[in-house]
């Protein structure tokens, strides 16, 4: 009995085409601008400026800035009707991240034959499964827009509410209390 020969898959992304990279590419910045919206509105509903709200979030995981933010909006927001719209948002925001989060760690294929580019899937809870998607650019950037629309419907929610935290103007001078200016300062 003959056995068919194993079809080879490009897995080098060096030879996948152009428009894959910006496509992903989109998908991840409109990503990284999202996430930036729900510090925002972390550091809105904290009453703090923007200077005080990085500096509690950008260390933060994605799930625990979801779970801040939740908490600080119950206790800034009065309106029933407004948490119910934010919980809906951060559900919208949340479905659309895991898309970046799959454009971020894709592991991608082309078929060596036809160009043809797969997305290969793999879960392994309890059980390992995987399969190989077809994928193109128009759907990469697909998701890239439901991204992006879903972090911009948040940032519409937070501006309509006032939440928005304050601006720094100008900015404080703090080089000086940096730990390597305080230690020179020490030796002098």
């Amino acid at each position: 009995m003959a056995v068919a020969p194993i079809k080879e898959f490009d897995f080098d992304p060096h030879n996948f085409p152009g428009n894959i990279h910006r496509a992903i590419g989109l998908a991840v910045t409109c990503g990284a601008q999202t996430e930036s919206v729900i510090a925002m509105a972390i550091a809105g509903c904290l009453g703090l400026d923007v200077e005080y709200g990085a500096a509690v979030t950008t260390h933060m995981t994605l799930p625990l800035k979801f779970s801040v933010l939740r908490s600080a909006a119950e206790i800034r927001i009065d309106s029933l009707d407004d948490l119910d719209t934010l919980d809906l948002l951060l559900d919208e925001v949340d479905k659309a991240l895991g898309k970046r989060h799959i454009w971020a760690h894709a592991n991608l294929c082309k078929d060596q034959d036809t160009g043809e580019l797969f997305l290969i899937k793999q879960v392994a809870r309890s059980r390992l499964e995987g399969d190989r998607v077809p994928v193109s650019a128009a759907s990469i950037r697909a998701d890239a827009e439901t991204i992006y629309k879903a972090g911009m419907d948040l940032m519409a929610f937070i501006t309509e509410r006032g939440l928005l935290p304050a601006l720094i103007t100008p900015p404080r001078p703090r080089g000086h209390k940096a730990k390597a200016a305080r230690k020179r300062r020490r030796k002098d």
